[in-house]
């Protein structure tokens, strides 16, 4: 009998268990999956809470039904980090949080989300039970769409008005239908994220009015890999006299980054591959051929990597056996 393909979404009520449990649960669960935070709870007698997981390509939103409650980070540098270091959209779907963070103090309002660093302090405080979602965004993933993700922490954007509603809306798409009909493969869907949010930051004008000439360059460089991802014969030479510039510089200014040109690459490729093999309309073409056509020239070679990568191989991410997160 074949092993039914694994769930990427999870969930938890405190429903039925004894209050002290609860509680203890619920900051535990919170410190490992949403950063190193320390929970207080108002009314620990009328606690009740629940939380709801969802897996979507390298991102993880989480919808939480939350207590009156404080959280404090008070940063990576005091506190062991369980959670992988990420950036989190914040969106508060019911109840007001008040926000502490780099220096200084603003209200997250209903239909509002904010950014923040799971690895800085920061601190929230609702005074009422609430309804947010949290969705974690690996920088690195991140930076793709966002050319400085630094930059637009700490601030309220609106997620009902302007550019900000297409991102609101997807999110409460999401909410109210769920993603298992949903009409894209789910590293699909984290694409719109990554758009969205672009578009509800306004990233690439404030990028621009920034004037970092070196920023805007290591930019161009990522968004011509994830273009041209599919093109064997994309390299940094190529690109590097594309710009008009040396090799050398390209990889300088990825390094700065934390990143390089073929760790980019790569990365962007086996990305799409991991979509690739989760859409039935292509599920009879060979291993071989969707290396092909996202850029690799050696099927086995895509094999090792995407192993190295997910931990298994393309054939078993195919069948269903892909990692929960």
């Amino acid at each position: 009998m074949a092993k039914a393909p694994p769930s990427p979404d999870e969930s938890w009520s405190s429903t039925g268990l004894a209050r002290r449990e609860a509680i203890s649960a619920w900051s535990d669960w919170a410190a490992s999956t949403i950063a190193p935070i320390e929970v207080e709870v108002f009314d620990p007698k009328a606690f009740a809470a629940r939380w709801i997981s969802h897996g979507i390509g390298q991102l993880r939103l989480l919808h939480l039904y939350a207590p009156a409650q404080r959280v404090t980070h008070v940063g990576a540098d005091r506190l062991a980090m369980r959670a992988a270091p990420s950036i989190q959209l914040v969106y508060s779907r019911e109840g007001t949080m008040q926000t502490r963070m780099g220096g200084r103090r603003f209200d997250v309002e209903p239909g509002q989300f904010v950014l923040l660093d799971n690895t800085r302090y920061y601190q929230m405080e609702m005074a009422t039970p609430h309804e947010c979602i949290d969705l974690m965004m690996p920088q690195a993933w991140l930076e793709r769409h966002l050319p400085d993700p630094a930059g637009l922490l700490a601030r309220p954007y609106d997620a009902h008005s302007g550019w900000g509603a297409p991102l609101g809306a997807l999110i409460e798409t999401i909410l109210d239908t769920g993603l298992d009909e949903a009409p894209l493969p789910r590293p699909l869907i984290a694409e719109q994220f990554g758009s969205l949010l672009a578009l509800a930051t306004a990233a690439h004008e404030a990028e621009a009015s920034a004037g970092g000439h070196r920023s805007q360059l290591a930019t161009r460089v990522l968004r011509r890999i994830e273009t041209s991802y599919a093109d064997a014969d994309l390299s940094p030479d190529t690109v590097a006299a594309e710009e008009g510039i040396s090799k050398r510089y390209l990889q300088s200014l990825l390094a700065a980054r934390g990143t390089s040109f073929v760790a980019e690459l790569n990365a962007t490729r086996l990305e799409h591959a991991s979509a690739m093999l989760t859409d039935p309309r292509l599920a009879a073409l060979p291993i071989s051929e969707l290396a092909y056509r996202t850029g690799f020239l050696d099927p086995g070679y895509f094999t090792r990597l995407f192993r190295k990568r997910f931990g298994i191989t393309p054939s078993q991410w195919r069948d269903g056996l892909a990692p929960q997160s």
